[in-house]
């Protein structure tokens, strides 16, 4: 993975194999996490984004399974935070989207309230696609391919 190859924020950015995730400190004391996982076989960079009042918080929201109870996914996740986790995101998915070629990438937000700010997104090519979830609930999720 070259994301931000040569960039002095590198090694903020934690790399594994198959993802590339951070977090951010928000003005509200809450964090931001921000996490792109590559599935190979489908060729899909997914963008998950998770807000919450720590940083295990964010963790578990990411690590767990879809029915645990430590996933906050649907909740609302503590203060209200506006549109500062959506400027941070958009900036690095923009830059995200300049690394990245021949793929699609597809963002979800963690939360109602996020995924309705998330929606935001079809304004630079995002399209909407929601999906039934195991639980009958629907998860939206904005999509994109990256020639």
């Amino acid at each position: 993975m070259d994301y931000f190859k040569g960039s002095e924020d590198l090694n903020k950015w934690n790399k594994t194999r198959t993802n590339v995730s951070r977090f951010f400190k928000l003005k509200n004391g809450q964090w931001l996490k921000i996490v792109f996982t590559y599935k190979s076989k489908i060729n899909i960079w997914f963008m998950s984004i998770v807000v919450a009042n720590s940083k295990r918080q964010c963790n578990d929201c990411i690590n767990k399974t879809e029915l645990s109870p430590k996933v906050t996914y649907g909740h609302i996740t503590g203060n209200k935070c506006g549109l500062e986790p959506f400027k941070i995101a958009l900036k690095e998915l923009l830059k995200f989207e300049k690394t990245v070629h021949n793929c699609e990438i597809s963002v979800v937000g963690a939360s109602e309230r996020l995924s309705n700010i998330y929606r935001r997104l079809t304004r630079y090519g995002y399209n909407i696609d929601s999906t039934p979830r195991k639980n009958g609930e629907k998860r939206n999720i904005l999509f994109k391919e990256i020639k």
